[in-house]
């Protein structure tokens, strides 16, 4: 079984069945980009966020949170290699205990969002793809 979005954001709701959707959203960028960071450049998953409105969002992520039951009754999460799973809860650590609002302000003020976002009002929808370079030069 392949690490996608929904399971990275599966495993997340599991440590914490509180967390919002936007809190979700934004780990799971978090642990995409710091992930990418760390391994020179290797992907968690290959799906890339799109600068939306409140911020990164993987677009299959979003449809699954949508179909809350479904969401949160599959288990693939279990399946994570260890390795991963350390690293996802030091992204946890991190990041998890921000508010949806803190963490949309943080990716808000962070260069991969801001640059996607070009030539876009704020109020606007967007699909504009985060750059995985700007996010390696954010982070790195």
């Amino acid at each position: 079984m392949g690490i996608n979005a929904t399971i990275i954001g599966q495993y997340f709701l599991y440590k914490n069945p509180e967390l919002t959707d936007i809190q979700i959203q934004k780990l799971v960028y978090y642990a995409y980009s710091w992930y990418m960071v760390k391994n020179g450049g290797k992907k968690l998953f290959e799906e890339r966020p799109e600068a939306w409105r409140h911020g990164p969002v993987f677009r299959s992520l979003f449809y699954s949170m949508k179909n809350c039951r479904k969401f949160i009754d599959n288990k693939d999460y279990e399946n994570i290699e260890q390795e991963i799973t350390e690293f996802l809860d030091i992204i946890y650590i991190v990041y998890g205990k921000f508010s949806g609002n803190e963490l949309e302000e943080m990716t808000h003020s962070e260069l991969p969002w801001k640059k996607a976002r070009i030539g876009v009002d704020p109020w606007e929808s967007s699909q504009n793809l985060i750059e995985d370079e700007d996010i390696m030069k954010c982070y790195g």
